[in-house]
Parts: structure tokens; C-alpha cells; sequence
């Protein structure tokens, strides 16, 4: 099966949304599925997601509501703000090519939502940009910008309260709703794609101490020439920037644990089949090491993947070049009968002209 790919102009998440009404409705149904409490959940916290949303003045918000007025149920804002992903992802020199080429795996504990995953070609003012994401989703996870660059949010480690993981969880989104004056992590994102116009633009935008962030974030960004690699940590206001140089072979990666060793925070392992065989460190660094190492040759998708990279949550897997346009992007679910891993249930690969102002797939 091929993941669908729509052109929404400037229509944003409320234009994906349009083209894939249905979709959308099946995949709200099947995340507030995932789990006993998520439909609770969702009718509690999607007014005061809603609320919190307009009292940050939030640039997508209008989106949100369309979606949700259209869709008339609830969860749409609480899924917007939902921060609930774990992830693997690093950049390198493209073996096929110049500039970087970003490898990327995301798992998401929402059963059952890799099959919906669709691609959406967005156009802005410095250019179009590819976003592998949900119908009725806002904000951006995984992007290309074809001629400059590509970009990928890991969740960033859960931030010490109670000591206790899920009371920890709780707690952190009860403060999050506190805070004003915030943009969500993929919000940011997002709004990188739509106004920078170079890896340059998007790695100072990304490492801006002016802009506050919701909850913290680790962002993976890639460029078109040699050595434009970096990982940046955000926590509200602060930055820490970690570079491709020759030191580190021009190879940096992450998984959802601190690079730097000032900030305290417990690592995030949603591989679940290890969760009792290592620390959470030990996942941690394993991840950030095998995907890597997964950057020097050709990488052949979710069959070159291993545990704890391929893990029971994985849901995406993606290889992108921005300095080619090429994009290869695999959708992963469960599949009765396969066993606890997910499989491919859809594919994708493309190649988009990186001419400036061009859209078109060659």
C-alpha cells in the first residue's frame, strides 16, 4: 500500500483535514482507543487544552477549531497537545549525494495509528515543505523542506516532580497549562518550515532563547551541505546546540535523553519489549548509538532496524535528503497474526524538485 500524499496549499491542518475527513475520524477513534482512561481523558482535558490554546494566542488555533467543529467530538485539542512520542533520529553526510541525509524512527504508545499516517506537500512564502503526520494534526514531527532541509522532534526526557513516572507525567502537563506565553513543541516547527528559508534560518529560529516552549523538546535538524547537522535541547527558554563536526565524524544523533549533562530528567523508553531488560540510559544510549551507526551506508528502512529501534511502538520510519528532495517514508502497524512488531502496512517514496517556488514530484 502507498501512504497517500495530498497538495494542501496553504490550507494547513484544516485543509489535510478536508481531504481526509473520514481518516481522520477513524484515527481519532482508534488513539482514544489505545487506552482505558484516553476517552475520559480526552472530554476532560479537551477544554482546558482548548482554553489554554487560545490564551497563548496560539497561530494554529484556528486550524484546531475547524477541525474539531467539522469532526464533533471530543479530543481534537487534547490529541493537538498530547506529548506522548518516543524516538530515534540522527543526521549525517548522504552516502548517495551531498548534503545530510536525516534517518528517522518514530514510536508513538497510540495503538494502532500507524496506518493512517499520510503525507501533506504544504506551500509558504520561502518554499514548499513535506510533513509525514495525521489528518486533523497541526503542528509538524518530521519534515522535509526540499533545498533546506529537513527537521525531526524527539520527546525530550520527563522532567523530575514526584519521582514517580506517571504521577511525574501528570504533573508536568498540570504545569504546562500554567505556563503563558508558549508555543507547543511541533508548533515550532512547523513555523520553522513555513518562514526559514535555509538551514541557517531554521537552526537560529530552533536555538532562539526568546521563544518559549511548552514542554521541553529535542530538535533534529539536517541541510543540504556538508556539516549542516545539529541537535538542539529546549527547555522552556534555554537552548543547548550540538553540532556535526569533524569530531563526532559529522554524525549527531538522539533518542529521548539529555546530550548535555547539566539538565536532569528521567530518559523516555517506549521500546516495551526492553523496558525490563535495561535501564532507561542503557535503552537510551543503545537507540542513539544504533541509529547512528545506521547512517554509514545505504539504509534499507524499517529492515535494517533491530530492538530497541524497532520496537512494539513504532509507528513511522523515514530517510530524507533535503540537499536531493528525495523522501522515503514507511508506515508501520500491527498486523494480526505477525507477532508483538509492528510491520510496513504502507510505503512512500519521493523525490521533490528543489528548485525554488517548484512543488512538483519528479
Amino acid at each position: 500500500m502507498e501512504i497517500p500524499l495530498t497538495d494542501v496549499g496553504t490550507g494547513g491542518a484544516a485543509g489535510l483535514f478536508d481531504a481526509h475527513a473520514e481518516r481522520a475520524a477513524a484515527l481519532i477513534e482508534q488513539a482514544l482507543a489505545a487506552h482505558p482512561l484516553l476517552p475520559l481523558a480526552a472530554r476532560l482535558g479537551d477544554r482546558a487544552s482548548r482554553r489554554w490554546l487560545e490564551r497563548q494566542n496560539d497561530p494554529y488555533l484556528p486550524e484546531i477549531r475547524h477541525i474539531a467543529d467539522r469532526l464533533g467530538r471530543p479530543g481534537v485539542y487534547f490529541l493537538n497537545i498530547i506529548y506522548e512520542w518516543a524516538c530515534s533520529t540522527s543526521v549525517a553526510p548522504d552516502p548517495a549525494g551531498e548534503g545530510m541525509r536525516l534517518i528517522r524512527v518514530l514510536d508513538w504508545g497510540l495503538t494502532g495509528i500507524g496506518r493512517y499516517l499520510v503525507l501533506a506537500r504544504h506551500a509558504s512564502a520561502v518554499g514548499p515543505f513535506i510533513s509525514a503526520t495525521w489528518p486533523g494534526y497541526a503542528g509538524v514531527l518530521t519534515a522535509m523542506a526540499p533545498g533546506r532541509f529537513a527537521a525531526a522532534i524527539n520527546q525530550a526526557p520527563r522532567l523530575p516532580a514526584s519521582g514517580v513516572g506517571p504521577v511525574d507525567d501528570v504533573l508536568n502537563r498540570l504545569r504546562m497549562l500554567r505556563v503563558e506565553g508558549a508555543l507547543p513543541a511541533p508548533h515550532l516547527l512547523r513555523r520553522v518550515c513555513e518562514t526559514a528559508p535555509d538551514y541557517a534560518a531554521a537552526l537560529a529560529m530552533l536555538a532562539d532563547e526568546r521563544i518559549k516552549l511548552a514542554m521541553p523538546a529535542l530538535y533534529i535538524l539536517s541541510g543540504i551541505a556538508g556539516g549542516e547537522g545539529a541537535v538542539v535541547e529546549a527547555l522552556g527558554n534555554e537552548r543547548r546546540v550540538h553540532r556535526a563536526t569533524t569530531a563526532n565524524d559529522f554524525t549527531v544523533g538522539v533518542a529521548n535523553n539529555w546530550l548535555n549533562r547539566e539538565w536532569r530528567g528521567s530518559p523516555r523508553r517506549h521500546a516495551a519489549e526492553w523496558e525490563n531488560r535495561v535501564t532507561p540510559f542503557e535503552n537510551n544510549r543503545i537507540r542513539c548509538n544504533d541509529i547512528c551507526a545506521l547512517q554509514q551506508g545505504d539504509f534499507a528502512g524499517a529492515s535494517a532496524l533491530v530492538a530497541p529501534v524497532l520496537n512494539g511502538h513504532t509507528v513511522l520510519v523515514a530517510a530524507i535528503s533535503a540537499a536531493s528532495g528525495a523522501m522515503t517514508v514507511e508506515a508501520l502497524d500491527h498486523v494480526a497474526g505477525a507477532g508483538p512488531v509492528p510491520q510496513v502496512v504502507a510505503r512512500r517514496s519521493l523525490t521533490e524538485r528543489v528548485a525554488a517556488g517548484s512543488a512538483s514530484t519528479i
